[in-house]
C-alpha cells in the first residue's frame, strides 16, 4: 500500500464525517414520521461502518497534528450518532430530538 499523505488524509476524514452527516441526515428525516427502527439503525449503522473503515486505514505515517484534530472531531461526530442509535434500540420516545442540530460537529 502506498503511503498516504497527510492532505489525502485529511480529504478521506472529511469524506468519513460527510458518510455520518448523510445518515445523521435520514435520521432527522425520519424523525416524526412512521419510521421502523431496524431501518433507522441500518442506516446509521452502515453510515458507522463506511467510516471507521476510513479511519482504520489512516497510515501512522500520515499522523500529523491537523491530522490528528480532524480525526479527534471525526470520532466526536461518530459517538454523537452512536449514541442516537443506542436510543432507538433502547425504544427511547426522544431517540431522534434534536438529530438535525449540527451541534456537535466541530467549529
Amino acid at each position: 500500500m502506498a503511503e498516504q499523505s497527510p492532505g489525502a488524509v485529511l480529504r478521506q476524514l472529511q469524506q468519513a464525517q460527510a458518510v455520518m452527516k448523510k445518515a445523521r441526515q435520514a435520521l432527522a428525516s425520519a424523525r416524526g414520521g412512521p419510521a421502523d427502527a431496524q431501518t433507522l439503525l441500518r442506516i446509521g449503522w452502515e453510515g458507522l461502518a463506511r467510516a471507521h473503515k476510513i479511519l482504520a486505514d489512516i497510515p501512522l505515517s500520515a499522523a500529523t497534528e491537523p491530522v490528528l484534530t480532524k480525526q479527534l472531531a471525526v470520532q466526536r461526530y461518530s459517538t454523537a450518532l452512536l449514541v442516537r442509535l443506542r436510543r432507538i434500540v433502547r425504544n427511547e420516545p426522544n431517540a431522534l430530538e434534536g438529530i438535525d442540530d449540527d451541534g456537535d460537529e466541530e467549529a
